[in-house]
């Protein structure tokens, strides 16, 4: 098979598909959520998550002042919610009523979850990492909200019920094709 070698990235999204995670926080009075695909667990115990984000967005910014963030993962049929988040700027309209979006009251953060997320993790900002022209944002997970048909016993998403939305780049969605599930296990 014969490869087309780039050198000169216009475009950096040959490694998606990607789930899609709202990530939001408060500080003051102000809300903020954004749609982020460059996103990683990074540590079991203690339980980490990071979060690459653009210098130039707000949600850095409230992340930063906040210093703790939420993590809110979408299914399929909400990439409307996701275009909305992704594309509109919080520092000119409120993203949270124009998608419709409902928030849900955290435990142990400020900052609000979103109510139609099938799992959201509170997170509390430990560490900002510059990488060229995003920051990485490491936060302990405190609290796993959890739709309680959405996984199975092991943690597995329920693939038959949930369908994750996943990013491919340039404003495309994907899914999963449930029918493709299947466990595999080394001979």
């Amino acid at each position: 098979m014969a490869k087309k070698i780039i050198t000169n990235l216009k475009h950096f999204q040959y490694f998606y598909p990607y789930t899609v995670a709202l990530v939001g926080a408060k500080s003051g009075h102000k809300i903020n959520f954004m749609s982020c695909a460059w996103h990683s667990a990074l540590s079991f115990n203690p339980p980490l998550f990071g979060v690459l984000l653009s210098k130039k967005r707000l949600t850095h910014s409230i992340i930063s002042e906040a210093r703790e963030f939420s993590v809110n993962f979408l299914s399929y049929d909400q990439a409307k919610i996701s275009a909305i988040m992704g594309r509109k700027s919080g520092r000119e309209v409120d993203k949270i009523k124009l998608s419709g979006l409902h928030l849900l009251e955290p435990k142990n953060i400020q900052s609000p979850l979103i109510a139609e997320a099938y799992v959201a993790f509170e997170c509390r900002l430990e560490e900002i990492h510059p990488f060229g022209d995003h920051d990485l944002f490491v936060g302990q997970i405190l609290a796993v909200h959890v739709d309680s048909e959405g996984f199975n016993q092991e943690g597995v998403l329920e693939v038959q019920r949930i369908r994750p939305l996943c990013y491919l780049g340039s404003d495309c969605y994907v899914t999963i094709d449930p029918e493709s599930f299947k466990r595999v296990l080394p001979d």
